[in-house]
């Protein structure tokens, strides 16, 4: 008879909702969380401690942070791997540096996984996860991309002023730029929202060496212009009609222009596509466009004079220096 009343005990189980429900909450958590699930969030779907250690125990959770585990066998992709870092360094984390980068696609993230958690520093390392601790992460500074709490392009641009290289943070900018991320105003207000920061300086020195601001393309002229007289280079005509087109500079007995661009960005797609096609017309009517940068001008002047002076006959002599009004 006990076996009887053993075998009516796991009939009883065995016909319980409650397990099989709460393994499709745990199986829909893990979706939405790219495999993974934290302590916690098992306990509030109805899981006991036991139930916890018997599933690491056979493996149907794995550990990959402190209270923090891959539901299943699957592999850990990114996402998996950026769910796991922000559960484990709560409250308030956001993906920061290179791992917010690549979360809004403007870099690949190498390494380890970047997140930025306003407060003390904490006393627990995380395999494979650099915790950044700010004194503060503004509202301003945080948005969501599929879900996830990522640092504003403009907060991104200023954590990596300070971690990485000069040629890296450009390589960011640029690309935010390409897709039409870089948002000035943003990255002024995010500068004002963070005062004493280690990246201001070098990423204020990336902005006004790279971007437009108003009447910059006015200086610009105004340098060449001087430049041309104190390298000895015949002065061009300047914002004339050439096959049909207004360009900056124009040398006639050269067939040469020169357009002068305030920035060495790529500009928006379409416009690097119109600039593109201006420089084909130009070029099927026997005439080479130079595009100068205000970057070049100021660090390849030497280069720049040359690659202008071989447009000219070796005997086209030295000019005087033209006035500037």
């Amino acid at each position: 008879m006990a076996d009887v009343g053993r075998s009516r005990a796991v009939e009883r189980r065995r016909s319980d909702p409650r397990p099989v429900a709460i393994e499709k909450r745990l199986a829909a958590l893990a979706r939405r969380q790219h495999g993974v699930v934290a302590h916690d969030q098992l306990l509030g779907l109805g899981f006991t401690p036991a139930a916890i250690r018997y599933r690491l125990r056979c493996a149907r959770l794995r550990r990959i942070h402190p209270r923090v585990y891959v539901a299943g066998a699957q592999p850990l992709l990114a996402r998996g791997r950026w769910y796991a870092a922000l559960l484990a360094s709560r409250p308030g984390p956001a993906l920061s540096h290179l791992s917010s980068a690549q979360a809004q696609d403007l870099a690949r993230e190498r390494g380890p996984v970047h997140v930025s958690v306003p407060g003390r520093p904490a006393a627990r390392s995380l395999d494979g996860v650099v915790v950044h601790r700010p004194r503060r992460l503004d509202a301003a500074d945080l948005t969501r991309v599929n879900g996830l709490p990522v640092t504003t392009v403009a907060r991104t641009l200023l954590d990596l002023a300070e971690t990485d290289t000069a040629d890296r943070l450009r390589a960011v900018a640029e690309e935010a730029e390409r897709l039409g991320l870089l948002d000035l105003g943003a990255i002024r207000a995010c500068i004002e929202r963070n005062p004493g920061r280690h990246g201001i300086a070098p990423l204020r020195s990336l902005l006004a060496e790279h971007l437009p601001v108003d009447g910059a393309n006015v200086g610009l002229e105004r340098l060449f212009q001087l430049f041309v007289a104190e390298n000895g280079l015949p002065p061009p005509r300047c914002n004339v009609l050439v096959a049909g087109l207004v360009v900056d500079c124009w040398w006639p007995q050269a067939r040469l222009v020169v357009e002068l661009d305030s920035r060495s960005f790529h500009r928006h797609w379409s416009q690097a596509e119109r600039d593109r096609e201006r420089d084909g017309r130009l070029l099927r009517e026997g005439i080479f466009t130079l595009r100068v940068t205000a970057r070049r001008l100021a660090h390849d002047r030497a280069g720049l004079a040359a690659d202008i002076a071989s447009r000219f006959p070796p005997d086209h002599g030295r000019f005087a220096p033209i006035g500037i009004n």
